[in-house]
């Protein structure tokens, strides 16, 4: 669960329920440390889903948040993959084409789609292990939307969820519009396949690349920072050892040293320069909120000898890391 990420326009979702229910977005934001109000931009821990959750439940005084949520969620939400939908010419070429880029919501979606016979099931692969909430508002999310691409001619037939049922059966039936399954063994939406040949007004074969494209993109961009990010905690892995060289990362990544080097190179970043930004913020967080000795922490950051931890931190920040400890553990002024 460790390396999982999601985009925060998952988060918007639940963020515009929020508001459209009457609670306050803002309150949330505050609970999970942003004291500023503001959304962050980019991709955040799958795990930051517990903290949010509780703090979404608590704002809304509502045990089955996520059923809550998803009965204020709008139709659209402005995707990307919404936009691939709507492109294409009709709601099955949209759904394949929206599921090859479904990671750009989510690490921890692997959706697929199944036909078999008159039965169509969207597989939407999620960990036993995430919060109950959230499967329960993308059920809501993803129905909503789907009866919007196509008129009105989607309709679940049943939810299948692995959790095991919390709230009373009369919410979920209000929630869905369709009979629900518990402890399955993975998360799914069942329809009739029939719908999958619904036409799209809006089919645009030159848009349909064109959202392509953009999804590509965005999607190479996700695989970049995964990158980097995997390379970073095996850097904070390997340096326990005095280890983390550009071999050894590679090595446990299953590939070549000189392929790991090029990736990272089209990434953007250097391996040399990942390790000293390691290293720095390592270094400045032991000595402000530790009390630990400069020995120690020469050896925690990966150096061999205290003359080059010194050498280099005084590169780092400008001052030594005697000075920086000092000026850093003065009493703030009033």
């Amino acid at each position: 669960m460790r390396d999982l990420t999601d985009d925060v326009a998952l988060m918007r979702l639940a963020f515009d329920a929020l508001r459209a229910s009457g609670a306050n977005p803002d309150r949330v934001l505050k609970r999970l440390g942003l004291a500023d109000g503001v959304l962050p931009s980019g991709r955040y821990p799958h795990m930051a889903q517990v903290l949010f959750w509780k703090a979404a439940a608590e704002e809304c005084g509502e045990e089955h948040v996520g059923l809550h949520l998803a009965q204020h969620l709008p139709a659209f939400h402005g995707l990307l993959l919404e936009y691939m939908f709507l492109s294409s010419e009709t709601f099955g070429d949209g759904l394949r084409h929206a599921l090859r880029y479904v990671r750009l919501l989510s690490d921890g979606l692997s959706a697929k789609l199944e036909v078999d016979g008159e039965v169509a099931t969207l597989v939407l692969g999620m960990s036993a292990q995430v919060p109950r909430h959230f499967p329960e508002m993308l059920a809501g999310a993803v129905i909503r939307m789907f009866s919007a691409l196509t008129e009105g001619d989607f309709i679940p037939q049943q939810v299948q969820f692995m959790h095991a049922q919390a709230a009373p059966t009369e919410r979920y039936q209000q929630a869905y519009g369709c009979p629900v399954a518990f402890e399955q063994s993975r998360y799914s939406l069942i329809f009739a396949a029939s719908v999958l040949q619904k036409a799209s007004r809006h089919a645009a074969p030159e848009l349909l690349q064109m959202h392509e494209s953009m999804a590509r993109r965005q999607l190479a961009e996700v695989e970049r920072l995964d990158l980097v990010r995997k390379v970073r905690d095996l850097i904070a892995e390997l340096l326990v050892d005095s280890g983390a060289t550009l071999e050894q990362v590679a090595a446990r990544l299953n590939m070549p040293a000189r392929r790991l080097r090029e990736r990272l190179a089209v990434a953007g970043v250097r391996f040399n320069d990942l390790i000293t930004d390691y290293r720095c913020r390592l270094a400045k967080d032991l000595l402000l909120n530790t009390d630990e000795r400069i020995e120690v922490i020469v050896e925690r950051t990966g150096f061999s000898e205290p003359s080059t931890f010194y050498r280099a931190f005084k590169r780092w920040v400008g001052e030594t890391p005697v000075e920086f400890r000092r000026r850093g553990r003065l009493p703030k002024a009033q």
